[in-house]
C-alpha cells in the first residue's frame, strides 16, 4: 500500500503550513514527509494535494481520521494516492489532459507524469491507415531505436516507423518501415543483408499496417522532449550503470535505500550526501551498479515510485569527479595517484596490524630515546632482521593492548570475507611522531568525527566517523595522499570493531604499567615481549568429538535453518554442529538456497545412535525426517582461520613462509628471547645442498615456553619482510617409544605370526 494521499476538494487559500496542521490535528502520531499543492502552468490552484507519510500505515490512518473533515466549510475528500503510471488511475480533474484537449488550462504535471497521464486518461479515436509501401526488417538485436533505423536508411525519407514490443515492453528483434512512394521501397531494398548493430538484418516487402492514423494533431512539444530525453537517459544509464536519484525524504537512511535497490542486482556504491552543519540528508543519493543492465531495470521500475510518502525521481548519474579529472592536465604523478584512488575503496589489501621495517625503527629509535642509525648498526651484534622482528613484536603487543583497552574487538579483524563498516576507517602508514590533533585537523575537515585511536607508537590508527557518507568522502580524497611526505595507506574497518561506545574510549595513550611489580616500565631496558597469559594443553574444557558421532538428515523443508535444526536435535544431547547444506541462488545473487538435507554432529556416538532410534521419522516444519550415520566430519568455518585457533598438541612449533636469506642462526636468535629450546631445524632439499625449504621447526624445553612463544609471534611478525606463520607441529613418536614398540614386536608377549597350514606341514616334516 502506498504512503500517500491525495487530498481533494481544498479551499481556494490553502497552504501547505495550514494542510499539514489540519491532518496532525487529526492524526497527532504521524510523520509527514511531503506536501504537494498542485498548480496549473498559469498557477490557478487546483483544490488537490498529494500528502507523504513516512509508513504506508501512517497514510492509511489518514484516510481514515481525515476524510469527510471539514477546512473552515469546505468538505475535504482523503484517498490513498496511486503512483504515476498505475492503470487504475482515473482522471477525475478539469485540468486532465483529456480535457485540456477540448480548451482547458494545461496541467502543471511533470513531464513524465504527464507522458503517464496521457497514456491512462485519454482514450484516442483512430482508424486503421491505408496500406503503404512498407519494408518488414528481422534480425535487429541489441540497443536500437527508431533513431537507429533512421540513420540506417539515410538519406531515403521515411514516412513512419513502429518498432513492435511484448508484454515486458522489450523489442522483439523486428520494425515496419513505410515509405512514401514505391521508388524509396526498392532503393531501400538494395540494403538488404546489411549489419546494424554487427548483426546482419534481412528486409523483405510486407503488406502489414505500420502505425495507426491519429485524428488528433501533433502532439504537444513538452511531450516530444521527453520522449527525446528519455532516449538519452537510457543510453547514459545503459553505458554507466549509476543512478541520480532526488526528492528524498531528508529522513531517509542508507541501509533504506540499499534495501530498495539491491533487488535488482549487486551495488557497487551508495552515496547519501549530508549537511555538514545540520546533518540531515540533503535530499538526494547516487547509487551505482555492478552492472549497468540492472541499473536500467531499477531506473524503468522505481522512477516515480513512492519512497516514506515521497515519489522518487531518478536520472542518469555522473562521475563528477572522473570528468574534472580528465579536464585538467595533470603530471605523471597525479595520474598514478588517481588511478590508485580510482580502485573500489571497500578492498582491503594490508594486514591490519602490519608494520614496515622503516616504521618500526622509527618507533624503537622514539622509545628507547636512541638514534635511528643505532637500532639498524650491524657492528653491534646480533642479527639486525631478529632486532627489528622482536621490535615488531613488542610494538604488536602494545598495540593489541591499547585497541582492547579502548573497545576495540580484535577478533573481528580475522574474518576477511565479512561485511565492512561504512563510517569506520583503519589509517595505515603513519609517521611515529603523529598525534591525535594531526590525524583530527587532516580528517576533521571531510566531517564530524566520533574518535580517534591511536596506540601509543603510532603507526596506525582507527577513525570513526559520524555520518557514513563523510567517512566515504574522507576515504576517496586521503587515500594515497601525502602526509607528512608519506602516502597514507586507508582501509575500511570490519563491522562491530567497536565493543564500546564511543563516550567509554580514551584517546589518550596510558603509561604502561608493569604487571608484576605495579610500577611504569622501565624505558631502558633492552627489547621485551609482554606476554599473555598461558593455559596449559589439559586446561582446555571443550570436549572433544567422538568419531561416527554424525548424521545425515534428509527430507528438510526448505525453510529450514540451522537453528531450527540444532533446536530440534538438542534434546538428546551435546551437539557440536548442526548445519544445512546450501547453494547459490541463480536468481538472486548472494544469496543461498537450501538443498533440502542437512549434518548434525553429536559430541559423543552414544548421542548419535540415540537420535537415530528416536527420532526417525520425526516432523520437523511439515516433513518427515529420514535419518542415517554418516562418515562425513562437519567443519564449520567462520571466515579466515587464524593462527591461535588452533590447540597446543606438543612443545614444538612449526614455522613457515621463513625468507631464504635467513639463516639457522638467526631463528635460534629470535626464538630463544622466550625460554630454552632443544632444537631448531631447517629441512633443505634431498641432497643436503643449497638453501632451506623456507619452513623450520622450533623445538621448546617446555610447553610454557612454547605457548609463550607462540602467543607473542603469531599476531605479525616479519623477518627480512616476510610475515612468520606459526602452527603447532604434530606429536612425533620419541626415540624411547620406538625402541619400546621395537622391544614389545620381538618379545614372547607380542603379537604372534600367523600359522598357515604349508609352514605347520614344513614344522612336522622336520
Amino acid at each position: 500500500m502506498s504512503a500517500r494521499i491525495v487530498v481533494k476538494n481544498l479551499p481556494k487559500d490553502i497552504t501547505k503550513e495550514k494542510l499539514v496542521a489540519h491532518i496532525q490535528k487529526n492524526c497527532p502520531s504521524s510523520e509527514i514527509t511531503d506536501c504537494n499543492l498542485k498548480f496549473t502552468r498559469e498557477g490557478v490552484f487546483r483544490k488537490f494535494a498529494f500528502v507523504g507519510f513516512s509508513a504506508a500505515e501512517q497514510a492509511a490512518a489518514a484516510v481514515k481520521n481525515c476524510n469527510g473533515t471539514f477546512i473552515r466549510t469546505t468538505k475535504i475528500q482523503v484517498d490513498i494516492a496511486v503512483d504515476i503510471g498505475n492503470s487504475k488511475a482515473k482522471a477525475w480533474s478539469k485540468y486532465s489532459i483529456k480535457n485540456q484537449k477540448q480548451g482547458s488550462a494545461p496541467s502543471n504535471k511533470p513531464a513524465q507524469e504527464q507522458v503517464n497521464s496521457s497514456v491512462n486518461e485519454s482514450k484516442e479515436e483512430t482508424k486503421p491507415s491505408k496500406p503503404g509501401y512498407v519494408l518488414k526488417i528481422k534480425g535487429l538485436s541489441g540497443f536500437y531505436t527508431e533513431k537507429t533505423i533512421q540513420d540506417f536508411f539515410k538519406p531515403i525519407k521515411l514516412k513512419s516507423i513502429r518498432i513492435p514490443r511484448n508484454a515486458q515492453k522489450k523489442p522483439i528483434g523486428v520494425a515496419f518501415v513505410e515509405f512514401g512512394a514505391e521508388k524509396e521501397q526498392e532503393q531501400a531494398m538494395g540494403r538488404n543483408k546489411n549489419f546494424i548493430n554487427n548483426k546482419k538484418i534481412f528486409l523483405k516487402k510486407s503488406t502489414e499496417e505500420v502505425a495507426p492514423e491519429k485524428k488528433v494533431v501533433a502532439p504537444p512539444p513538452w511531450e516530444l522532449k521527453a520522449k527525446e530525453s528519455g532516449v538519452q537517459e537510457v543510453e547514459s544509464i545503459a553505458e554507466s550503470g549509476r543512478l541520480f536519484v532526488r526528492n528524498l525524504w531528508f529522513g531517509v537512511t542508507e541501509d533504506e535505500l540499499e534495501e530498495v535497490f539491491k533487488k535488482y542486482g549487486p551495488l557497487a556504491e551508495i552515496d547519501l550526501p549530508v549537511d555538514s552543519l545540520t546533518k540531515k540528508v540533503k535530499g538526494f543519493a547516487h547509487i551505482v551498479f555492478v552492472f549497468p543492465e540492472h541499473a536500467l531495470k531499477a531506473y524503468t521500475e522505481l522512477d516515480y515510485t513512492s519512497l516514506h510518502g515521497r515519489l522518487m525521481h531518478i536520472l542518469p548519474g555522473r562521475d563528477l569527479e572522473a570528468e574534472a579529472e580528465s579536464n585538467e592536465k595533470s603530471s605523471y604523478k597525479k595520474k598514478k595517484e588517481s588511478q590508485q584512488k580510482s580502485k573500489n575503496p571497500n578492498t582491503h589489501t594490508w594486514n591490519t596490524l602490519f608494520l614496515g621495517a622503516n616504521a618500526v625503527a622509527d618507533s624503537m629509535a622514539k622509545k628507547y630515546n636512541t638514534d635511528k642509525s643505532q637500532i639498524l648498526d650491524d657492528e653491534l651484534g646480533g642479527s639486525v632482521g631478529v632486532r627489528l622482528a622482536l621490535g615488531e613484536t613488542q610494538i604488536v603487543s602494545e598495540t593489541r593492548d591499547f585497541l582492547i583497552s579502548n573497545g576495540v574487538a580484535l577478533d573481528s579483524f580475522s574474518q576477511a570475507a565479512g561485511e565492512r563498516s561504512k563510517s569506520v576507517i583503519l589509517v595505515k602508514n603513519l609517521p611515529s611522531t603523529v598525534t591525535v590533533e594531526d590525524l583530527k585537523e587532516v580528517f576533521g575537515k571531510h566531517g564530524t568525527l566520533n574518535r580517534v585511536l591511536i596506540p601509543p607508537s603510532g603507526i596506525t590508527s582507527i577513525v570513526e566517523y559520524l555520518e557514513p557518507s563523510e567517512a566515504r568522502q574522507a576515504f576517496m580524497k586521503l587515500n594515497f595522499a601525502k602526509f607528512h611526505s608519506i602516502p597514507l595507506y586507508l582501509e575500511w574497518a570490519p563491522m562491530g570493531v567497536f565493543v564500546k561506545p564511543a563516550a567509554s574510549v580514551k584517546v589518550e595513550p596510558k603509561q604502561e604499567i608493569d604487571e608484576e611489580t605495579g610500577k611504569e616500565a622501565d624505558q631502558e631496558t633492552p627489547v621485551q615481549v609482554k606476554m599473555e597469559d598461558v593455559k596449559e594443553e589439559g586446561e582446555n574444557s571443550e570436549d572433544e568429538v567422538e568419531e561416527d558421532a554424525t548424521i545425515f538428515v534428509k527430507n528438510l523443508n526448505f525453510s529450514t535453518t540451522d537453528e531450527t535444526l540444532l533446536e530440534h536435535f538438542q534434546k538428546i544431547g551435546n551437539i557440536s554442529s548442526a548445519t544445512v547444506s546450501k547453494k547459490k541462488d541463480p536468481k538472486k545473487p548472494g544469496e543461498l538456497l537450501s538443498m533440502g538435507y542437512g549434518f548434525v554432529q553429536f559430541v559423543k556416538k552414544a548421542a548419535a545412535k540415540e537420535a537415530l532410534k528416536t527420532l526417525q521419522n520425526s516432523v520437523l516444519e511439515g516433513h518427515n525426517l529420514e535419518l542415517k550415520m554418516s562418515n562425513r566430519t562437519v567443519k564449520q568455518v567462520k571466515g579466515r582461520k587464524k593462527q591461535g585457533e588452533s590447540q597446543q598438541k606438543s612443545t614444538k612449533i612449526l614455522v613457515r613462509n621463513i625468507p631464504f636469506e635467513a639463516k639457522k642462526k638467526e631463528v635460534e636468535e629470535l626464538f630463544k628471547v622466550f625460554g630454552e629450546l632443544k632444537f631448531v631445524r631447517l629441512p633443505k632439499k634431498l641432497g643436503g645442498t643449497g638453501p632451506h625449504r623456507g619452513f623450520a621447526f622450533v623445538d621448546f624445553v617446555s610447553k610454557q615456553d612454547a605457548k609463550r612463544a607462540f602467543n607473542a609471534l603469531c599476531h605479525s611478525t616479519h623477518l627480512y619482510g616476510r610475515r612468520l606463520v606459526l602452527e603447532w607441529a604434530e606429536v612425533e613418536e620419541s626415540l624411547d617409544d620406538l625402541r619400546r614398540k621395537t622391544a614389545q614386536h620381538f618379545s614372547d608377549d607380542g603379537p604372534k605370526k600367523k600359522v598357515t597350514k604349508a609352514s605347520l606341514m614344513n614344522e612336522l616334516d622336520l
